[in-house]
């Protein structure tokens, strides 16, 4: 089994009402529908785990809610599908907020990369029982996100960039570089 270290990193995410509103691509909502988002945020901001994960083969963020978050989701989804859709925007809003709080050049650049699996990163992971499904460089929390330490370029690095819009040219508007000394 391969070492690792890791710290875990206490981050209090803020609720940022545009990235919301983008995730929900709504441009107004009422106060019920405000209230709902502030309540829930502020209590999945509860469930978010961040740490630094150290191994021989690089340093990299985990960031994630709790499994009992998806739990909750499915069961509001399966009641109300637009409720449903409220509470995914929120939860993926409090991890890519402490994600910015922890990596700000990932907000700038629009993405956190996905870094190539590798067996030391895989074997961490799954001692934090948040490990890759099977087979994909997915990791089995849906509300996560796994990046390299520091932050060396975005799609240019992204272990996902053949699969993603943004990274296939299907953007115009995005451009990203490598770091120097990262390549």
């Amino acid at each position: 089994m391969a070492e690792y270290t890791k710290e875990v990193l206490a981050v209090q995410p803020y609720f940022d009402m545009e990235a919301v509103m983008s995730l929900l691509q709504e441009t107004r909502i009422g106060g019920q529908v405000f209230e709902y988002l502030v309540n829930t945020f502020e209590r999945l901001a509860k469930e978010l785990n961040a740490v630094v994960l150290k191994t021989e083969k690089g340093d990299y963020l985990a960031v994630w809610l709790n499994e009992s978050v998806e739990q909750e989701a499915d069961r509001i989804f399966a009641e109300d599908p637009e409720k449903g859709f409220r509470y995914n925007c929120v939860g993926q809003s409090v991890v890519m907020n402490a994600v910015y709080q922890i990596l700000p050049e990932v907000e700038q650049a629009g993405c956190a990369p996905c870094p190539e699996p590798n067996e030391a990163v895989a074997e961490a992971l799954k001692a934090e029982n948040i490990p890759y499904i099977e087979g994909e460089p997915t990791l089995v929390r849906r509300f996560s996100v796994l990046t390299s330490l520091p932050f060396r370029g975005a799609c240019e690095i992204c272990y996902l960039r053949e699969a993603c819009p943004k990274a296939n040219g299907q953007s115009d508007s995005f451009h990203s570089v490598e770091l120097p000394g990262y390549q």
